[in-house]
């Protein structure tokens, strides 16, 4: 699945009644953030209004997963699994493990992870940084590299 947009130019008139898991790094911040461009805010607060909304991050900075959370209004889903491990969303309640859609920038964790949960994935353009580390860059890579072979 070829990423064409960024998470902010996505349109979200027909998705009603989902719960959705966004990505944090790469997807509605550059990695590591705490930024959120103002438009990302109202593609969240849109979104919000007809869907259940949640933000999961693989990296476990929580006051900064906290601030996030309360800067876009929205819960995180703390646990201590990572994506794609399925684990990640045994505490939601079982009503909410239905209409699951994944919006994430890396196919080999948030489409691995959609896979797991049995969830719709919605791959989006990478947000990205020149302060991105070199590991982050070097995941980017691998992931780019993977995203051509399977497409």
């Amino acid at each position: 699945m070829k990423a064409e947009i960024y998470f902010k130019d996505l349109d979200f008139a027909k998705w009603s009644g989902k719960t959705i898991i966004l990505d944090v790094d790469g997807t509605i911040t550059t990695d590591g953030s705490v930024d959120v461009d103002p438009l990302v805010f109202q593609k969240v607060q849109e979104l919000s209004m007809n869907n259940s909304v949640f933000i999961f991050s693989n990296k476990k900075l929580v006051d900064r997963n906290d601030r996030l959370s309360k800067q876009l209004k929205i819960p995180f889903i703390y646990t201590s699994f990572k994506k794609p491990n399925k684990k990640v969303i045994e505490r939601l309640p079982e009503y909410l493990k239905r209409n699951l859609v994944v919006v994430g920038d890396k196919i080999t964790i948030d489409g691995l992870f959609a896979k797991n949960i049995q969830a719709e994935f919605v791959k989006v353009k990478r947000l990205t940084s020149e302060a991105d580390s070199l590991k982050t860059k070097l995941i980017y890579l691998l992931d780019n590299f993977i995203n051509i072979l399977i497409n």
